[in-house]
């Protein structure tokens, strides 16, 4: 295994140990976007009408031609997509599908790959109720150790990228009031779909109960000392004469 982290852009060294081709940070990136995807399917059903609001194109402000009755982007990334087993990720047979490949079949491909490469027979499916994001979720421990790890991410942010796109949720940081535990920073961020509060300054990932159970140690006596420094400098003032 190399000593590197095998995302391109990324070139974290390695935990001594730790099995796999990826770093515990893009680990958690993948993670996040498997999870997200998910949660993005009913925005995604939400966002197949076209918007209502009068365009150019007539006289009366309407459109000249009539449109599709839904997005035709949209309708591609929730389509069912070809019913076949999908050999390789790179020189996937297209059916009669115009555009992108759907979500389905991106993740169920990655899932027949995945299979391939722990020998799992027979081959993957999904229960019903649950999907392919979620059985690459479940295997994702040995999907970091796949030779094709680096392409797996870069597909799977390109994928993301889209969907937010159309529904217009790109995830929001949020800067935490206590300091990393660290380096002392104020710098721990909390990102939407992510399962780690990260400081941007050292690197450092703590869970969300882990940051919780940090703030309410540390954070009384921040605000105390806050508290005494504005008496003082208060105190400290004289009173204007009149």
């Amino acid at each position: 295994m190399a000593d590197r982290c095998a995302i391109t852009g990324c070139g974290r060294a390695l935990p001594d140990g730790r099995p796999g081709r990826v770093c515990p940070r893009c680990t958690i990136r993948v993670r996040a976007w498997l999870t997200e995807l998910d949660h993005q399917l009913p925005l995604l059903q939400a966002s197949l009408q076209h918007d209502r609001s009068p365009t150019t194109g007539t006289i009366h402000g309407g459109r000249a031609h009539s449109p599709m009755p839904v997005r035709a982007d949209v309708l591609n990334l929730l389509g069912p997509g070809s019913n076949s087993t999908i050999d390789d990720p790179y020189d996937q047979a297209r059916s009669d599908q115009d555009g992108p490949l759907p979500i389905h079949t991106h993740l169920r491909g990655w899932a027949e790959m995945t299979a391939r490469h722990v020998r799992l027979t027979p081959a993957p499916g999904t229960r019903p109720g649950r999907t392919w994001a979620a059985w690459l979720d479940a295997y994702l421990p040995w999907v970091i150790t796949a030779p094709w790890i680096a392409e797996f991410h870069q597909e799977l942010e390109g994928l993301i990228r889209r969907v937010r796109a159309i529904t217009r949720t790109e995830p929001q940081r949020h800067l935490q009031d206590a300091p990393c535990p660290s380096c002392d920073a104020f710098a721990l961020v909390d990102e939407d779909w992510q399962p780690y509060v990260e400081c941007t300054a050292c690197g450092l990932l703590l869970t969300h109960t882990e940051y919780l159970d940090h703030a309410r140690r540390v954070l009384p006596a921040l605000h105390r000392t806050a508290l005494t420094i504005l008496l003082t400098a208060h105190n400290t003032q004289e009173p204007q004469a009149s």
